[in-house]
C-alpha cells in the first residue's frame, strides 16, 4: 500500500488531488512579513527564550501576521508557496503563448493548452453543465441495480468513485507485489471526515452542506422542493458509509488496514455487488484476492447497495458526478464550490484570481509535464548538488546516532543500520519523467481534458496490477512542485521535491546554521520517519515485518506512549487537544529531525565557527532559532480543528515547543535551568533517536 509519510499534508483535508481538485494554498503574496526565510526581524527580544522559545523565536511575525483573504493559514510554507506559484503562474503563460505551435504531446503544448481551456470563461460560462448531459443522462436512464454497478465502475475510470475506491499499490506485506485494494472515498474520509458527519460540534456545517447541495442540484436544473429532498437522501448516504469508517487514528494502523482477503470470500462477503461486473468493466480479470483496508465500511457499503433504492442510487450519483466536476463548469458551479468547501470548511474568505486558480489545477493534474518546466527554469544544477551534500551529511548523522543508541540490542541495530543503508534518497525530480503525451489535451475543452487525464491515470494504475510493483517518484504529495518532503515505507525511499529547496527552508548560499536547522531537520525528520511508530513496522525492503527483539520493542513503545502523552497536553483550541497517539510518528520524526540536524551541524562546524557570532548569535542558537521559525503559522479557526481532529501533524507551535523540550542541547544553548518556564526536567525528557 502506498502509504506514506510527508513533512506536511493538508490536500487530503481539502479536496482529492486529481479526482477534484481546490487549491488550499494561496497565490496571493502574503502581505505580513519583510523576510522570507530565516530573519532575526521575526524575533520578539521582548520575550525571554526561557520563558516562552516559540513567541521569542517567531514572535513579531506572530504580532504581524495577517491571514491573506484567499487562504486559511499562513506560515512557512504558504511563503515557499508564494514564491512556488508565481513561478508556476510564468510557465503556465509561458506555455499557454506557445502551445498553439508547440510538438503535440510536449509540455509546453499539454501545459499551455490545459491552462488556455480554463482560462477561456466565455466558452464555459457558454457551455454551463452541458458537458455534464452524456454522464448525467447514463444516471438517468439506469433500470436495474445491475446497470448501477456498471456504471459505477465507469465513473470510477474517469476519477469519480461513488462508493469504494480500487486502486493499485504494493503489496506492504510483499512491497515487490503489485496488490489491489479497496478503500473508503477520499470525499467521506479525508475531504469532509467522520467528525462531520457524526460530532454535534459539526450541526452548522453539516446545515449549509445540506443547502449546498440544494444549491448544485438546483444549477444543474432541479427544482427547489425536489433539490432539498434529494439533499438529505445523498447526506444520510454519506453518513451511514460515515459511521462504518476508521477514525483517523485507527486508519493511520497498518496493521489494521492491512487485510488480505481471497476473492471468493470477499465476494461472498459483499453480496450485493457485482465484482465480476465492476471488474470487468474497468478491465480487469483474473483477480484473485483484494486487500480491504476498512472491512467494516465495505460492509455497510454492501449493506447500502442492497437497502436503498435505485432512485435514490441514482440522486447519488447524479450528485458525486456535479460535486466531482464543479471547478470545471461555468462560473456559478465554481463559486458554490468555492463557498463550501473552501469557505465553509476551510475558512477562507475569497477566491483566487482565476489565472492563479488554474495554474494550481494545472501543476496538480499535468504533475510531470508542470515539474519538468519548474526544474529547467527554477531549479539550477548547484541546488541539487547542495541539497544533495546535505541529505548525505544528515543520512551519515542519523547512522551515528543509530551506532551510538543506548538502548538498542545489538540484534535490532544491526537491522536498523541495513535498513537506513538501504534508503534512497531523490532530490529535486525524478531520474525519469512520466510520459502524459498520450493524454489529448484540447484548448476548448476544460473538463473532457480533466476526464481523460484521469482516465489515463486510472488505466494506467490497473495496468500494473499482475506485474512486479515498480516506484514512480515525485507523484501526487512529492511532486516535484509541492512544498513538502516525504519517506514512503513500503518502498523505503525518502523525496525532497524542489519546491521546499528555497526560502525559508533553503539558501544554497545562506547560513549553514540555518540551513541545517531547517532544510537538514525536515531531511532528519524523513529519514526517522523510517523508524518512528509506524515505520520502524517495514523491514530494509519495505515489507511490513516485525524485525524487532521484543525486548527492544516493549523498549520503544515505553519512549513513544511517553511522547503521546506529552502532546495530548498540548491545547489547540478552548477545550480542543492534540491528539498524541494519532500525532506520534509525527512528533517521533520531528524529535529525531532536530537533534540529527543540530548534532551534524556541530560536526560540520570547526571550534571557530561554533563560537562565531551572526546578528548576535551562534550557529547553535540561530539553529534552533531557525527551527522555531521553520514552524511558525497562523490558522483561521475553522480548518485549525479539523487538523486537529484528523491530521497527524499537530500545529506548528506544538511541533517547535515539543521537540526541543525533548532537546538536551537546546537547555544549555539558551541557558535554561530548573525553575524556568521552558525547562524539562532531564528525566521527562523524550529520546528515542
Amino acid at each position: 500500500m502506498k502509504l506514506f509519510s510527508g513533512l506536511f499534508v493538508i490536500s487530503s483535508l481539502a479536496i482529492a488531488p486529481i479526482i477534484n481538485f481546490q487549491s488550499t494554498t494561496s497565490t496571493t503574496p502574503s502581505k505580513n512579513t519583510t523576510a522570507v526565510g530565516f530573519s532575526v526581524k521575526h524575533i520578539d527580544k521582548s520575550v525571554s527564550p526561557k520563558v516562552d522559545f516559540y513567541k521569542f523565536a517567531a514572535g513579531n511575525w506572530l504580532k504581524n501576521a495577517v491571514i491573506p483573504d484567499d487562504n486559511f493559514r499562513v506560515d512557512s510554507f504558504t511563503h515557499a508557496e508564494d514564491q512556488r506559484n508565481q513561478k508556476v503562474l510564468t510557465i503556465m503563460e509561458q506555455a499557454a503563448a506557445k502551445s498553439s505551435t508547440a510538438s503535440p504531446g510536449s509540455a509546453t503544448q499539454q501545459v499551455g493548452d490545459l491552462y488556455r481551456s480554463a482560462m477561456n470563461t466565455k466558452i464555459l460560462n457558454k457551455l454551463g453543465i452541458s458537458p455534464l448531459k452524456p454522464d448525467l443522462d447514463k444516471i438517468a436512464a439506469l433500470s436495474s441495480k445491475e446497470d448501477l454497478i456498471t456504471l459505477m465502475a465507469s465513473q470510477s475510470l474517469m476519477g469519480i468513485p461513488s462508493v469504494f475506491t480500487l486502486i493499485v499499490e504494493a503489496d506492504v506485506k510483499q512491497a515487490k507485489v503489485s496488490a489491489l485494494y479497496v478503500k473508503p472515498i477520499p470525499h467521506i474520509e479525508k475531504t469532509l471526515g467522520k467528525d462531520f458527519y457524526l460530532s454535534s460540534d459539526s450541526t452548522s456545517q453539516r446545515k449549509a452542506y445540506i443547502a449546498h447541495i440544494t444549491k448544485i442540484l438546483e444549477l444543474a436544473g432541479e427544482t427547489p422542493s425536489k433539490a432539498a429532498t434529494q439533499a438529505k437522501t445523498i447526506l444520510q448516504i454519506e453518513t451511514v458509509l460515515a459511521k462504518a469508517i476508521f477514525t483517523p487514528t485507527e486508519a493511520a494502523d497498518v496493521n489494521l488496514t492491512y487485510n488480505k482477503k481471497q476473492i471468493a470470500q470477499f465476494k461472498s462477503e459483499t453480496p450485493n455487488i457485482d465484482w465480476d461486473r465492476y471488474f470487468s468493466t474497468i478491465g480487469l480479470s483474473g483477480i484473485k484476492e483484494i486487500i480491504v483496508t476498512q472491512p467494516k465500511y465495505m460492509v455497510a457499503a454492501n449493506q447500502l447497495l442492497g437497502e436503498t433504492s435505485l432512485d435514490d442510487w441514482k440522486t447519488y450519483l447524479r450528485w458525486r458526478v456535479l460535486n466531482s466536476n464543479a471547478s470545471f463548469l461555468s462560473e456559478d458551479f465554481a463559486q458554490e464550490h468555492f463557498n463550501f468547501f473552501t469557505k465553509t470548511i476551510l475558512g477562507t474568505q475569497q477566491r483566487q484570481p482565476r489565472n492563479q486558480e488554474v495554474a494550481e489545477v494545472v501543476r496538480t493534474n499535468l504533475e510531470h509535464p508542470t515539474a519538468k518546466l519548474y526544474v529547467d527554469k527554477y531549479f539550477p544544477p548547484a541546488t541539487k548538488a547542495k541539497a544533495e551534500e546535505m541529505v548525505k551529511n544528515i543520512k551519515a548523522e542519523f547512522r551515528l546516532r543509530l551506532e551510538q543508541n543506548t538502548w538498542m540490542s545489538a540484534e535490532t541495530r544491526k537491522q536498523a543500520l541495513d535498513k537506513l543503508d538501504k534508503i534512497k534518497e531523490y532530490v529535486g525530480y525524478p531520474e525519469t519523467w512520466l510520459n502524459y503525451s498520450r493524454v489529448k489535451i484540447d484548448p476548448n475543452d476544460y473538463l473532457g481534458n480533466i476526464t481523460r487525464l484521469n482516465q489515463w491515470q486510472s488505466r494506467r494504475n490497473f495496468d500494473k496490477l499482475g506485474k512486479p510493483f515498480v516506484s514512480e517518484t515525485f507523484t501526487q504529495d512529492s511532486n516535484s512542485t509541492s512544498v513538502n518532503a516525504t519517506y514512503e515505507p513500503s518502498l523505503n525511499i525518502v523525496q525532497i521535491p524542489a519546491a521546499i529547496l528555497q526560502a525559508p527552508f533553503f539558501d544554497a548560499s545562506g547560513d549553514d546554521a540555518v540551513n541545517y536547522c531547517a532544510i537538514g531537520a525536515i531531511i532528519g525528520h524523513e529519514f526517522t520517519h523510517g523508524f518512528d511508530s509506524q515505520g520502524r513496522l517495514y523491514d530494509a525492503e519495505g515489507n511490513l515485518k516485525d524485525w524487532w527483539t521484543k525486548e527492544d520493542a516493549q523498549k520503544f513503545e515505553a519512549k513513544a506512549n511517553q511522547l503521546v502523552e506529552q502532546y495530548n497536553k498540548y491545547e489547540a483550541l478552548p477545550g480542543l487537544f492534540v491528539n498524541g497517539k494519532l500525532s506520534l510518528g509525527e512528533n517521533i520524526a520531528d524529535l529525531g529531525g532536530i537533534l540529527t540536524a543540530h548534532s551534524a551541524l556541530q560536526r560540520h562546524l570547526t571550534a571557530k565557527q561554533r563560537s562565531s557570532k551572526i546578528d548576535g548569535y551562534t550557529p547553535g542558537e540561530r539553529c534552533f532559532i531557525a527551527w522555531g521559525q521553520v514552524w511558525k503559522s497562523q490558522w483561521r479557526p475553522e480548518i485549525l480543528r479539523k487538523i486537529v481532529l484528523n491530521d497527524a501533524h499537530p500545529p506548528g507551535q506544538f511541533r517547535a515547543m515539543g521537540s526541543l523540550t525533548n532537546t538536551s542541547e537546546f537547555f544549555s544553548t539558551f541557558d535554561i535551568k530548573p525553575g524556568d518556564p521552558m525547562w524539562r526536567d532531564e528525566k521527562d525528557r523524550v529520546k528515542i533517536w
